[in-house]
């Protein structure tokens, strides 16, 4: 019993931590799409599957004997596993009338609720539950340096963003801007600035587009809450390890 007690404990939970941030460090060498192949195979869902079983069943182990850091660490990790099998779970359920994933690729003016995906965007994923409207895409560049002058060269990129103006069914339109790591949130769906590029219209014109990318993922909320359980855990474990290694002042003064 104290040998299961041991490989249980928050020590252990705190070295999964431990492996499973080493795992995601690792993961990310072969490159996005190859990791997310990886860990998407049925072998690995039901290992993630088994994974957050045991941690939720001994997380609520080592509440009910009053050990708060084990607990706290235990169903963090087990928050972060389910949330992560909640959206691979909604990526295989996903329907054309519910995508999970999917990208629009638009000019200012231009209007859908249609995602594509693939490398050229030419892939119909199906339709997201209001409209998008581009109103305006912005390219923001830093002040060109004197080289760059000489050498008629534009300076780099500083944002780029996206006005869009969105409607839901039966509700009033309203403006949202999009920018880089700052998504516009819609209903079940995150709205991110992907990417743009340039181009030219039906006339020959040159006209800079915007790629914006559309993710529903309803286990997000589970993994943020889960990420912050983990970390309350942890300053407590920590918090217990000092106090168990500090010295007994009033044994050493008599």
């Amino acid at each position: 019993m104290s040998l299961f007690n041991r490989a249980t404990g928050p020590g252990a939970a705190a070295c999964l931590c431990w492996v499973l941030s080493l795992g995601a460090v690792a993961l990310a060498f072969p490159g996005p799409e190859r990791s997310g192949t990886f860990m998407s195979h049925p072998a690995m869902l039901g290992v993630t599957a088994v994974l957050a079983a045991a941690l939720l069943f001994n997380g609520v182990r080592a509440v009910t004997r009053k050990r708060l850091d084990s607990a706290l660490l235990h169903l963090g990790c087990a928050c972060v596993m389910a949330g992560w099998l909640q959206g691979q779970l909604a990526l295989r359920t996903a329907t054309t009338e519910k995508p999970a994933l999917g990208a629009m690729a638009m000019i200012d003016g231009d209007a859908s609720d249609k995602l594509w995906d693939g490398p050229y965007l030419t892939n119909w994923v199906g339709r997201v539950p209001f409209t998008v409207k581009l109103e305006k895409f912005t390219v923001e560049y830093y002040d060109a340096s004197g080289q760059e002058r000489e050498e008629d060269r534009m300076p780099p990129v500083r944002e780029y963003r996206s006005r869009v103006t969105i409607t839901e069914q039966d509700k009033p339109a309203y403006v949202a801007n999009v920018r880089v790591n700052h998504p516009a949130r819609v209903g079940d769906y995150h709205i991110y600035q992907m990417s743009w590029g340039q181009s030219t219209d039906a006339y020959g014109r040159p006209v800079a587009y915007t790629v914006l990318q559309f993710i529903r993922d309803p286990g997000l909320p589970v993994v943020y809450a889960g990420f912050a359980v983990l970390f309350v855990g942890l300053l407590l474990f920590v918090a217990r390890v000092f106090r168990a290694k500090a010295p007994d002042v009033k044994g050493v003064a008599s």
